[in-house]
């Protein structure tokens, strides 16, 4: 069921917010469907389990994890060397379930967007479902998702299987995993603040090898097919308990190198726009260049030179105008779009997605 504008703004005060955070840390020889976190460092291991977190283990935490509040499968990706992409499906539990067909706690949300160089901005579409038997549904097993014009899966041989036919968008994405997942922060415990209790469970499968087919309104939209540009990025992050009540945002990226190498990193800031965590010891990310929406009146830093874990490197937006208005389904507006990643010499040594919340209002998870 479709939801209607009071349930929309009542949505904006419980949901969530846009997309994944998180951490980036190698796996030490992971088997291809189960990985325990006994890595995790004594300390920290003692802290995750008594917040509440669980070893990952594959493929059930593939599917859904209804008992947690915020949850979100996300991908992002570049289909040439002019073309990104984005697609979301966010499930959130809200309250109590109902005795009633239609009295379910769970509500599914969707993102899409699309961008290319030389257009003026992205396109997005999206749609927000109470979660019904036979027509929004989420498989606990392992990662089928489907809602009117939305189909999330995967598939036999492992490939993650996207089919999205919203409003002016129409894709068909199959994205091949070149590794196994990559767990986040600790061994899949990713904290997102100073408690040990600020965390989520979070893995990624970065440098994805996609084929696309995409519909814009009704005609198909030519792509550079076999190009080594292309590159996807697929998270999926599950939380109860995600932001300090001071976070007001986060600036956030997930980058696939040229030379195979993959990073994200990210920084929460408070309501005063210092950073209040962030996701690596030396994480610098100090704005270049601005960009006042007209429309929220917001002002983003499309443009960033970052050092870490790799760096110093310099992000810029492949387009000004990537915002998001997503009012209408988890209640907020954020900037989320391609950019690419240089070198200190002017090198492009890679592309991925920069996410910037917060600057329109603080989020409100």
């Amino acid at each position: 069921m479709l939801l209607k504008s009071t349930q929309r703004r009542w949505l904006i005060k419980r949901t969530l917010g846009a997309s994944a955070l998180s951490a980036a840390a190698p796996i030490p020889q992971p088997c291809a469907e189960t990985i325990a976190a006994s890595k995790i460092d004594t300390v920290v291991q003692r802290e995750a389990q008594q917040s509440g977190f669980k070893a990952i283990k594959f493929p059930r935490d593939h599917g859904a994890h209804p008992d947690e509040r915020i949850e979100w499968w996300y991908l992002t990706g570049w289909l040439d060397a002019d073309t990104g992409i984005q697609a979301t499906i966010f499930r959130v539990r809200l309250g109590r379930a109902q005795p009633s067909a239609w009295g379910s706690n769970q509500w599914l949300m969707g993102h899409a967007a699309l961008v290319r160089r030389g257009w003026s901005k992205l396109i997005h579409e999206q749609t927000a479902w109470r979660s019904v038997k036979h027509i929004a549904e989420f498989s606990e097993t392992d990662l089928n998702i489907t809602m009117p014009g939305w189909r999330f899966a995967r598939e036999p041989d492992g490939r993650i299987a996207i089919d999205i036919e919203q409003g002016r968008l129409g894709l068909k994405l199959r994205c091949r995993p070149r590794g196994a997942p990559l767990l986040q922060g600790q061994q899949g415990y990713s904290q997102k603040g100073p408690a040990a209790g600020q965390f989520s469970h979070y893995y990624s499968q970065p440098q994805l090898h996609i084929e696309a087919n995409l519909l814009l309104d009704g005609k198909a939209l030519s792509i550079n097919r076999g190009s080594n540009f292309a590159a996807a990025w697929f998270d999926h992050e599950w939380s109860s308990s995600l932001l300090s009540a001071d976070a007001a945002g986060w600036d956030w990226f997930g980058l696939n190198l040229l030379d195979g190498q993959s990073w994200m990193a990210f920084r929460i800031r408070d309501r005063q726009g210092a950073e209040l965590w962030r996701s690596e010891a030396g994480l610098v990310m100090q704005p270049l260049e601005q960009w006042r929406s007209s429309a929220s009146g917001a002002s983003y830093p499309v443009s960033l030179r970052v050092k870490g874990k790799f760096g110093p490197l310099v992000l810029r937006a492949l387009v000004q105008d990537q915002e998001i208005d997503a009012r209408a389904s988890t209640g907020n507006r954020y900037w989320e779009g391609a950019v690419m990643a240089y070198n200190d010499q002017g090198d492009l040594i890679g592309r991925g997605y920069l996410e910037l919340t917060g600057y329109d209002r603080p989020m409100r998870l």
